[in-house]
């Protein structure tokens, strides 16, 4: 026989429903309590998107949809950047090649768009021509840097900011300054 002896507990003994009570509702207290707020200040919700193997993104405030294999009608005498425009439920949305506006080459597109972000600003509307989207990353602004001093200055105006994930380098672009950009505002013909 060994020298402990088991303990049984009945229905019995008052003591042991009151010790599991508190212990149940000590549970529930500490399930219910709801955990503090990070304070570490403002949050970004971005979709990135692959272009020309770099990884960028828009933060998802601007997105009003994403579209794949988007139908582009060209458009005579426009200028480069302008893949063409898009039908979107009966509103023409101009198509930026982000490609070129960037400084990364001509996009190899035809008539298909590979992936196209609709962006919306205080009412004006455009789309940019990606190859492909890919997650929904959110992150503290904080852990936004700045762009690379070695950036093209063409290029870093677009650019918000750059972020690591996956181990690879987010290009955040900053869509206010593209919408407001007068190379994007109604320009038609390309300069001779």
């Amino acid at each position: 026989m060994s020298d402990k002896n088991p303990t049984f507990v009945s229905e019995a003994e008052p003591a042991g429903r009151e010790d599991l009570s508190g212990l149940f509702r000590e549970r529930a207290r500490i399930l219910s309590e709801v955990p503090p707020e990070e304070h570490g200040g403002e949050k970004v919700a971005a979709l990135s998107f692959q272009l020309a193997g770099e990884v960028y993104g828009v933060e998802l405030k601007y997105l009003a949809e994403t579209r794949r294999d988007a139908p582009l009608r060209r458009l005579p005498g426009v200028v480069p950047h302008l893949a063409g425009v898009m039908n979107l439920r009966g509103e023409l949305i101009p198509v930026v090649d982000l490609r070129l506006v960037l400084g990364l080459g001509r996009s190899e597109a035809g008539a298909l768009a590979a992936a196209v972000l609709v962006l919306s600003l205080k009412g004006s509307k455009l789309a940019l021509a990606v190859d492909r989207t890919r997650d929904i990353l959110n992150f503290p602004a904080k852990d936004l840097q700045p762009p690379p001093v070695s950036l093209d200055p063409e290029r870093a105006i677009f650019i918000r900011g750059v972020h690591l994930t996956d181990g690879r380098l987010m290009n955040l672009l900053d869509v206010e300054k593209i919408i407001a950009d007068p190379r994007f505002a109604g320009e038609t013909h390309e300069s001779p």
